[in-house]
């Protein structure tokens, strides 16, 4: 069973993609921040650092409290050890045929993933290690580029299909990101009834943001603040209406912040006035590890997918078919901060294949991320788990 992709439709009357591009194209122009050195490790170092064990890992605090246990082990001698982050990835040759996704394959990507991750011999027992039944589970996807390059449809079919395994009622599972306007272009219908799975956008009636929780700082662009406002409200949908939260965003290049991964996906997605962030020598940092680092986020996050099956190497975070790359991938972790360093070393090279420009210095966010503390960004602190489907 097969699944067409459409075209896209790039919204050239969305303000918000406007905007977003905008900022880009003045980034672009600029050129990249400096920074401090971040050491470039290829993937086949990493690869043969990932064989390797015993070496010191920072506990990521957004663990949940039995999961954090489980990462000291008493080794054979009685000493405790503490063990390295697992990032699994399953990736497929047959996983596309030109245009067409082949969703039995991408089902089977995402079940051994989920059980490799989990050490579970059934993907409906490795979900039950990442949700309970009584959870209301926020869905975090990455909508912004329409129906060819926002976060798969059946990625989402293939959660939903395990959090019902593990006991999870449909109606307890939210769809979410900031604007409605987006979650339809990429094909997500609205739904804020009782009935079956909920889609919806923090811009959604009745939704919002909470003015009690918020993000504040001065580490901004003081002209692109909203109505001049140093703070970042949360949404509501994390605040009140839900207790768990998965976080799918795409792998792609972004011209601002280098990738948009997981710690972009979640916490630009997660509150209002962010264009402030976005110019040079921002670029997000330290905004986004911090917006992240919020309680109201961090404790919340249960596990993080990344959508590469289709990926991009340049010319995000809109679709471009000139930085198009069908990598043909799943990636999946509990730390966001290792999900987002693979990702960063995944696009590195891609680009340093086709001649392209480096983005490690427009990619501080996960440094700060890992210095708060949010998980790790040092590939041999990873245990790289591969399956080939």
């Amino acid at each position: 069973m097969g699944r067409t992709e459409e075209p896209a439709d790039q919204m050239p009357s969305d303000p918000i993609v406007a905007q977003i591009l905008a900022d880009c194209a003045k980034v672009s122009s600029e050129g990249a921040p400096m920074s401090e050195s971040n050491e470039s490790i290829t993937r086949r170092r990493f690869l043969k650092g990932a064989i390797g064990a015993g070496v010191a890992v920072g506990t990521w605090s957004g663990l949940r409290t039995e999961s954090a246990a489980q990462l000291n082990q008493p080794s054979v001698d009685g000493e405790t050890q503490e063990q390295l982050v697992p990032v699994v990835e399953a990736t497929s040759d047959k996983v596309w045929r030109e245009n067409v996704l082949d969703e039995q394959i991408v089902g089977e990507m995402m079940d051994r993933s989920i059980m490799k991750l989990a050490g579970r011999d059934s993907a409906k027992e490795a979900w039950k290690d990442f949700v309970l039944p009584d959870d209301i589970v926020g869905i975090k996807i990455n909508p912004l580029a329409g129906k060819q390059f926002s976060t798969r449809r059946i990625v989402v079919d293939k959660i939903i299909e395990g959090l019902y395994g593990a006991g999870v009622l449909n109606n307890q599972i939210v769809i979410w990101d900031r604007f409605e306007a987006h979650l339809v272009n990429a094909g997500y219908e609205i739904n804020r009834t009782d009935q079956g799975v909920r889609v919806y956008a923090s811009d959604s009636p009745d939704v919002g943001y909470d003015d009690e929780v918020f993000y504040e700082t001065k580490k901004d662009s003081i002209v692109r603040r909203e109505n001049g406002n140093k703070k970042s409200r949360y949404s509501k949908i994390v605040t009140r209406d839900i207790d768990v939260i998965i976080n799918v965003p795409v792998m792609k290049h972004h011209a601002m912040t280098g990738v948009s991964g997981c710690l972009k996906n979640l916490a630009f997605g997660s509150v209002d006035n962010t264009r402030r962030f976005h110019p040079s020598p921002l670029h997000g940092d330290p905004a986004i590890a911090e917006i992240f680092d919020h309680e109201i986020l961090r404790d919340k996050v249960v596990l993080n997918i990344v959508d590469g099956l289709l990926a991009s190497f340049d010319g995000g975070p809109v679709y471009d078919p000139k930085g198009e790359w069908k990598y043909g991938g799943i990636l999946m972790s509990r730390d966001p901060v290792a999900l987002d360093q693979v990702l960063l070393q995944s696009v590195g090279d891609k680009r340093e294949e086709m001649e392209l420009p480096s983005i490690t210095r427009l990619s501080n966010h996960i440094r700060t991320a890992w210095r708060a503390g949010i998980g790790t960004n040092d590939l041999d602190e990873m245990e790289f788990q591969q399956i080939k489907v």
